[in-house]
């Protein structure tokens, strides 16, 4: 005859918490909390001259981003194209908050970080959020002038794909000051 099977009467010991600096404790956008956006982030209050400087070509962005939006809209309702319109007005409100984190997000980063081998630093931010300023303004201006369509929207996605890679690299902790021990 055969044994009987036996059910184990001991389980395994359960996970431990997972410390601090895990995928739990990252700050990238997702279902289970809201973007948080610190209005210190944004505020033209400050002495530092770079601190300024990156504020304002923040508030540009966010700027030409919603009058570019609000383009977008018009030229949807001008058309009679509704669900155009209702699309185009969902996407415009999701966008602008999650830009914003975005730009939060990099205006705040602080220190060093490693990317493909490379140290990135706040001056690389700076010049970065710069660049994108004068991008956006030139696309607002391109509004005006006829690049419409799939140009416009196509570098306004890879615009939107490229400030949130940024903004995930400068939620990734800076890297460890070196040590003289």
């Amino acid at each position: 005859m055969a044994q009987p099977s036996t059910f184990p009467t001991e389980l395994p010991p359960r996970a431990q918490a997972l410390p601090s600096g895990t995928l739990k404790d990252r700050n990238c956008p997702n279902m289970r909390s809201c973007w948080t956006i610190s209005y210190h982030s944004y505020s033209l209050r400050t002495s530092d001259k770079a601190v300024l400087a990156r504020r304002i070509c923040m508030w540009i962005i966010l700027a030409t981003r919603t009058a570019v939006s609000i383009l977008s809209i018009m030229w949807g309702a001008w058309g009679n194209m509704i669900v155009s319109v209702i699309i185009g007005t969902i996407l415009a409100l999701i966008g602008f908050f999650f830009i914003a984190w975005c730009l939060a997000r990099i205006g705040d980063a602080e220190g060093s970080r490693t990317v493909l081998g490379c140290k990135v630093g706040r001056w690389h931010f700076d010049i970065f959020v710069l660049i994108l300023a004068i991008l956006h303004v030139g696309l607002l201006i391109g509004a005006f002038f006829g690049v419409q369509g799939g140009a416009l929207e196509g570098t306004w996605l890879i615009l939107w794909l490229l400030i949130f890679a940024v903004a995930w690299i400068a939620t990734w902790a800076p890297d460890e000051p070196p040590s003289n021990v």
